[in-house]
């Protein structure tokens, strides 16, 4: 990338850097608009081969809500959190020690 400046053409050191700046930023969006108006084009491309049958179940599946990852919690995992809340010891810790939520905790120490 030249920016094709020439430093003796400014009255001072500082205009011919403001220059050189405002030159690599036009540069840069430049380039980012390109980039990015051929993966718009891209896109309008696929988005008119689809049904609208299958282009409204993608944009369902985009928009919706994503599935919860429920913890793995073992039985052994249960005992632990059951023992080590009767001895006292603060929720925050058994979540952060068997790798769970804090609610996970309170749910197990109820039963």
């Amino acid at each position: 990338m030249k920016l094709d400046l020439q430093p003796s053409n400014f009255s001072s050191k500082d205009a011919f850097v403001r220059a050189a700046l405002a030159k690599a930023r036009d540069l840069a969006v430049q380039t980012w608009e390109d980039e990015h108006s051929e993966r718009q084009s891209l896109i309008e491309r696929e988005v008119s081969e689809l049904s609208k049958n299958e282009l409204s179940r993608r944009l369902v599946k985009l928009l919706s809500r994503p599935n919860r990852a429920r913890a793995q919690i073992s039985e052994g995992m249960r005992n632990k959190a059951k023992a080590m809340r009767k001895k006292g010891v603060p929720v925050r810790e058994i979540a952060a020690e068997l790798g769970i939520s804090i609610p996970s905790v309170y749910n197990i120490a109820k039963d």
